[in-house]
């Protein structure tokens, strides 16, 4: 296994050459290993970022690169991209001023934005370093998570509940969102690096599914089509895709706030009644609920994380009775609706001028890798807009380590192909 677009085998001597390429393959596994972490123990990602990150850290460190490290970080803070993170993450900090909850929202900011940041150091360090072996280590990984999960879920938890773990099948959903999350990253690196990889990738992206058919996580079904559509489409026109994706991150962002109504009108009782499982009426009253919270704090919104405590808020006093209930489910099952919630219009245009300047920034790569990116983002954007907390560390850290990799499968073939 060699170590990619490298010198570290030139600076200090054959000791600390040794060192360093030790650091830096641990770093590389323990990434690789996250979807069989999330698996076994499922909030881990950001341990396996974090330790992921501590390590390419050390290494730098040994090769005496931290210089180099912080000059492209600097580089990469002041593209535009990068602003726009800032201002965002600035707007974040500022909110917790007026949040009525403070000791939430710095706890918030702390589970959001240090793996976060840990994936930033591995986006900076890993990619021109990764090896096949790391791919290699990264899809057995899945494979084993997926086999681990499908058992499980078929045996009724048996081997959890002998070994005295919890044992609520709804645990694996984290899981199956994280593989859910690396699953283009790996069929763009098979697709580019092994010999008829379109067969693993189908086989890889098979298993997946089955393990989330399995699985509680309506989510990630709704978001294996998303990706799975946006990828196919972007193969055949990926700036067009991206155009489109922009289009429609306005018009979500824009409409977040009514969305609730819009669902409540639009959404036929049948569907509910087959959603039943999904719960997708309850989603929607939910939207409604917090949908009127926006509507009395639309500028600044509540400050930053406060979405657990959003009804014993101030605001809430003036939500009318039938919706405040609802405002004590913990977040509004909706990432754009959270933002606006918490962060007001302010914050939901500083995320959404993040987004399309990424949009952008993927629009200029190769089809392949521009293609994987958009499936990503599409399979993140369906299900952020119907699952989980916006702030939840382990999915900042399962989307983090999937652009990670996703770098260096777009660096691999050009650093190691024939």
């Amino acid at each position: 296994m060699t170590i990619l677009a490298s010198d570290t085998g030139g600076r200090g001597g054959g000791a600390r050459a040794l060192w360093a390429d030790g650091l830096w393959r641990a770093a590389m596994a323990a990434l690789a290993l996250m979807p069989l972490g999330m698996a076994v123990a499922h909030r881990s990602s950001p341990v396996f970022a974090g330790l992921a990150a501590l390590l390419a850290l050390a290494a730098t460190a040994v090769d005496g690169r931290l210089s180099d490290l912080a000059r492209q970080a600097r580089t990469a803070l002041a593209s535009p991209l990068g602003l726009a993170v800032l201002a965002f993450l600035a707007w974040c900090v500022v909110s917790v001023g007026w949040s009525e909850f403070k000791a939430l929202s710095v706890s918030a900011l702390g589970e959001f934005w240090l793996p976060v940041l840990a994936t930033f150091l591995l986006a900076l360090t890993l990619p021109a370093r990764m090896t096949r072996t790391a791919f290699w280590l990264l899809v057995a990984a899945a494979v084993i998570a997926c086999i681990t999960m499908i058992f499980e879920l078929r045996t009724g938890l048996a081997l959890r509940r002998s070994l005295g773990m919890r044992w609520h099948s709804f645990i694996f959903n984290r899981p199956v969102l994280t593989i859910l999350c690396l699953l283009p990253a790996i069929s763009v690196w098979t697709l580019r690096r092994v010999r008829h990889g379109w067969v693993l990738a189908l086989a890889l992206s098979a298993l997946a599914f089955a393990a989330m058919a399995h699985s509680e996580s309506g989510a990630s079904i709704l978001g294996f089509a998303a990706g799975l559509a946006t990828f196919l489409a972007a193969l055949a026109a990926p700036r067009l895709v991206a155009r489109l994706a922009a289009v429609a991150f306005v018009v979500l962002t824009v409409a977040a706030p009514f969305l609730g109504q819009i669902a409540d009108r639009a959404i036929p009782a049948s569907v509910h009644q087959r959603l039943a499982d999904d719960h997708s009426r309850d989603r929607v009253d939910i939207w409604l609920s917090f949908g009127e919270a926006i509507r009395r704090q639309p500028l600044l919104g509540g400050g930053f994380g406060v979405s657990p405590r959003m009804r014993d808020t101030a605001v809430a006093e003036r939500v009318p009775s039938e919706d405040e209930t609802l405002l004590a489910v913990g977040h509004p099952h909706n990432t754009l609706i959270q933002v606006w919630a918490e962060l007001g219009g302010v914050g939901a245009f500083l995320a959404l001028a993040a987004v399309l300047l990424l949009l952008r920034t993927i629009a200029r790569q190769e089809r392949l890798v521009a293609a994987a990116s958009l499936a990503l983002l599409g399979s993140a954007t369906a299900v952020a807009l119907v699952g989980h907390g916006a702030w939840q560390g382990w999915w900042a850290a399962s989307l983090g380590a999937a652009i990670v990799w996703i770098l260096a499968a777009r660096r691999t073939e050009r650093e190691t192909g024939p």
